[in-house]
């Protein structure tokens, strides 16, 4: 019974944090532009991962809101409040919150930013610069300190972070150049980054490569060459990563190398209703193994085959998948897998069966509810078993 009410206590706090806040951002449309809101809230029972695999309940609802005050300020946030697990301790979470000045062409903002591209992706609370020049391109500069999104840990504060990077160019055919800093009360520590996009001869070329100049080893590297004939594409590709695992595993505080993969695929335009995608990967050094996916999207139905090889070793599997909408608001959809798990080639294929169904209800275009099942057995988790409901309203 006390469990019940505790239980009771937090979805009111919950909605009377919510509907605080929503009152707050309406009170705002009287001096700026309408403010665009869109809520998403889901639970999940039980919650399991690889990190945190206590069968409990899991909540949260995400609300991001974005608004105007005239053409040269506006603000722009994502925020969370949810249950409580291993990587967020505290329930209320601020993923992204800054106020934004536009001069001229040049933009100041200024809270807690978000810095995700091809090379590299922080969260930082501080203030960044954009410098647009036509000719030139774009100087960007980032100083603050690393985020604590749900403010649980004040020792993050002494990590301090700085960046400055150069681009130029648009989507397809572009160029950056970044360096950037990560601090901490005993060290420095500094990475240069390359990322550019381009076509010669006919042939799509895009790379991206990360250099630890503290460690004086490559951090990250990307390179890829794509060629069209006709309705099909071909490509060749090159990666390496290392994972700092740290950050997410306690138990573990060395970073993990993942050999370096060659990948070859092909992606066939078999018709406007009828895509056929095959990628082989092989990933280097000793354990030389090898990675098969052959996919075939058929209007909403999907159909995928994977397989793996090492040594003797051999494991095929396959996945089948379809959704479907009524013709009122009604629409459902769900998968089979047969022994077959695919984490990409990142991940080792693992043997793993079970499947998963859905079923919406979206009455306006607004506001969506959908109901949710899966069950499957695999190596990563004691009992897969899974059921909830998610739903979204937009402003």
């Amino acid at each position: 019974m006390k469990y019940i009410k505790l239980k009771f206590k937090r979805k009111l706090m919950l909605s009377t944090k919510l509907l605080l806040l929503i009152t707050l951002l309406g009170i705002s449309s009287v001096f700026g532009s309408k403010p665009n809101i869109k809520i998403s809230s889901s639970a999940l029972y039980p919650r399991l991962s690889m990190t945190d695999t206590e069968k409990q309940m899991h909540w949260r609802s995400i609300l991001s809101y974005d608004q105007k005050f005239g053409s040269k300020f506006g603000i722009d946030g994502l925020f969370e409040y949810g249950s409580e697990n291993n990587h967020f301790r505290n329930p209320f979470r601020v993923h992204h919150l800054t106020a934004d000045l536009n001069l001229w062409n040049h933009n100041l903002s200024i809270g807690r930013i978000a810095i995700w591209n091809a090379l590299q992706n922080a969260r930082v609370d501080g203030a960044q610069l954009n410098i647009n020049t036509k000719k030139l391109g774009t100087l960007s500069l980032v100083g603050g300190l690393k985020a604590v999104t749900d403010f649980s840990d004040t020792l993050f504060t002494d990590n301090t972070y700085f960046m400055t990077s150069w681009s130029k160019g648009r989507i397809g055919k572009n160029v950056a150049v970044s360096f950037w800093m990560k601090g901490d009360s005993d060290e420095i520590h500094p990475f240069t980054g390359l990322y550019f996009n381009t076509s010669k001869f006919g042939i799509r070329i895009s790379n991206a490569l990360v250099f630890d100049i503290g460690e004086t080893k490559l951090n990250y590297a990307r390179i890829r060459l794509s060629k069209k004939f006709g309705d099909h594409t071909v490509g060749l590709g090159f990666r390496q990563k290392r994972f700092e695992y740290f950050s997410y595993f306690e138990s573990v505080s060395d970073k993990i190398n993942i050999s370096p993969t060659i990948t070859f695929d092909v992606n066939s335009m078999m018709s406007e209703k009828l895509l056929w995608r095959n990628q082989i990967s092989y990933r280097l050094a000793e354990e030389g193994k090898s990675f098969i996916v052959s996919s075939v999207n058929y209007k909403k139905v999907q159909a995928s085959f994977l397989g793996g090889l090492e040594g003797d070793n051999k494991m095929f599997g396959l996945i089948l998948g379809a959704t479907h909408r009524l013709s009122g608001p009604l629409s459902f959809g769900g998968s089979v897998a047969l022994n077959a798990l695919d984490y990409g080639d990142f991940a080792d294929l693992k043997s793993s069966s079970g499947a998963y169904g859905w079923v919406g209800w979206q009455p306006k275009d607004f506001i969506m509810l959908k109901l949710y099942g899966r069950f499957s057995t695999n190596p990563y988790f004691e009992q897969d078993g899974r059921g909830g409901i998610i739903i979204n309203v937009a402003f």
